[in-house]
């Protein structure tokens, strides 16, 4: 079983690239690629399918609630190229539309922020009495936090960066707007 099978929402924070459960194949794709964590198409392909396979959980039955603050820096970052960028903030657009997906962007012009160290995802159960926990994605491997005064500080950092950032409709039309810029 796979944990997007057991939680129900999760809550993220990203500096630099947008989240996987909203990314595009091609835009995974160059990520992937540049990360130099597989090195065979097979296993960048392998990878791509099963972030694909997690994505159905944002669609499917028993939606799962996502709430991502993306540092402005993740919208211009040129992944991919520009078409691939631009394809990628347009998808973004359309999926921050859907009910159960919140996407907030932190600009630049907000100065320094609680966010500045790191991405993070703060993933939530739907049993009352389950903890959440945090996972911190790194180059060499992933790092799961459960331990609760650690947990509630990933909640605060969270806070912060949504009290941060603009609301979700200014957001959609900074992304739509610098999807614009993204022309090849």
């Amino acid at each position: 079983m796979e944990m997007e099978d057991i939680y129900d929402s999760i809550r993220t924070f990203q500096a630099q690239l947008v989240p996987g459960l909203l990314q595009t194949p091609k835009y995974g794709r160059a990520v992937t690629v540049a990360s130099r964590a597989w090195q065979t198409a097979e296993e960048i392909e392998q990878f791509i399918q099963v972030r694909l396979a997690r994505q159905e959980r944002l669609t499917g039955e028993g939606q799962l609630e996502l709430w991502a603050v993306l540092a402005e820096g993740v919208l211009r970052q040129r992944v991919g190229g520009p078409t691939v960028m631009r394809d990628q903030l347009e998808h973004l657009a359309t999926m921050a539309e859907q009910p159960n997906i919140t996407v907030q962007v932190l600009p630049f012009s907000r100065g320094a922020h609680s966010g500045m160290f790191g991405p993070y995802l703060l993933m939530s159960f739907p049993q009352v009495s389950a903890q959440d926990l945090v996972l911190t994605e790194t180059p060499t491997g992933n790092i799961w936090t459960e331990g609760e005064s650690e947990v509630v500080a990933y909640r605060g950092l969270f806070d912060d960066a949504r009290a941060s950032a603009l609301p979700p409709k200014e957001s959609l039309t900074l992304i739509r707007r610098i999807a614009k810029e993204h022309r090849p």
